[in-house]
């Protein structure tokens, strides 16, 4: 069987060294007002809050190399960030990117920037700049990433979720931009096919900045289901949450057939679920109707009393996170 830790990464001590990092950068803070450890910054400039946010797309850029398939690399990127951004509740504004190759690429370079292009007008953020390096002997194939910055009023950092409220997951377009280290184990030990996967694992990640901004006022809190999968709900609630997970994409039941424990699948994988979102139970219907306009909505479950994350799977086996 297949873990993430085999595949080179460990999430909990990734999680000890954001602690000691974060620790160590809040010496800097004068006018933070989310500091790191939350899916956004904030700071103060002026009267208005700036939320900024950086992040990569990982090692699926060396799965895009054996596929040649680039451009949903760059929307990735934006991706990445700007659902990052909306889960505070900031409004994405303007992106830098950086692409870091190993040697020129104009292709690749050309693929990538309409990727990044498509991103941004999918979030109506523009590309204001970015930075491109030749670094042969530092960087194998290319890495690309983004900082996104937004305005936002009043961070949503999930202070006012309670017990009893309404917990929905919205549709992700697969795999999105998660766990390639471990499907790259499978695809190089010839248990994942890459030919018959290779479409499917580089669709990009959904943006989902409109209809969220769209609903601002009628939710509690977001949450960007990324690396580390539904842990990532700590961000939002210090609160217990029972969900009862949807049926997930055929592709990810290919990853668990080959080989990777279905509780894993749960610790590293979005299984269908790219954002979630919180609500009281007044507004969930009525936020139901209106996002389903978008993507497939579930009601997950709802927030419970204690601190344990219960998760029912599609095979009906009860995990604790």
């Amino acid at each position: 069987m297949s873990k993430y830790t085999d595949a080179g990464v460990d999430i909990g001590k990734q999680r000890e060294l954001h602690s000691k990092i974060a620790e160590m950068i809040s010496s800097t803070y004068r006018n933070a007002i989310v500091g790191a450890g939350h899916y956004s910054g904030v700071v103060k400039v002026g009267t208005q809050n700036i939320a900024i946010h950086v992040d990569g797309v990982g090692t699926k850029t060396l799965l895009s190399l054996k596929t040649g398939i680039y451009e949903p690399i760059g929307v990735d990127c934006v991706a990445m960030n700007v659902n990052d951004l909306v889960s505070i509740g900031a409004r994405p504004v303007a992106l830098v990117d950086y692409l870091a190759l190993e040697r020129p690429m104009e292709d690749v370079v050309e693929q990538l920037t309409k990727g990044l292009v498509k991103g941004a007008k999918e979030s109506d953020a523009e590309i204001v700049g970015g930075e491109t390096a030749i670094m042969p002997g530092v960087i194998n194939g290319y890495d690309i990433a983004c900082t996104a910055i937004g305005v936002v009023d009043s961070p949503k950092l999930g202070n006012d979720v309670r017990p009893g409220d309404v917990v929905l997951g919205l549709g992700s377009n697969g795999v999105h931009a998660n766990g390639f280290s471990l499907v790259r184990k499978l695809i190089d030990e010839g248990k994942l096919s890459l030919k018959d996967w290779g479409e499917e694992l580089m669709k990009p990640t959904r943006i989902y900045v409109r209809e969220i901004l769209a609903v601002l006022d009628k939710v509690k809190a977001v949450a960007h289901i990324t690396g580390g999968s539904f842990t990532k709900l700590r961000r939002v609630t210090k609160y217990g949450l029972e969900l009862r997970m949807p049926e997930p994409h055929e592709v990810f039941k290919e990853i668990e057939r080959a080989g990777v424990p279905h509780d894993e699948m749960y610790r590293v994988f979005n299984m269908g679920v790219g954002m979630v979102v919180f609500t009281d139970r007044e507004n969930a219907e009525v936020l139901k109707n209106f996002l389903s306009r978008y993507h497939e909505v579930f009601e997950l479950g709802q927030v419970t009393e204690g601190d344990k994350i219960k998760i029912i799977t599609y095979k009906n086996e009860i995990l604790y996170l």
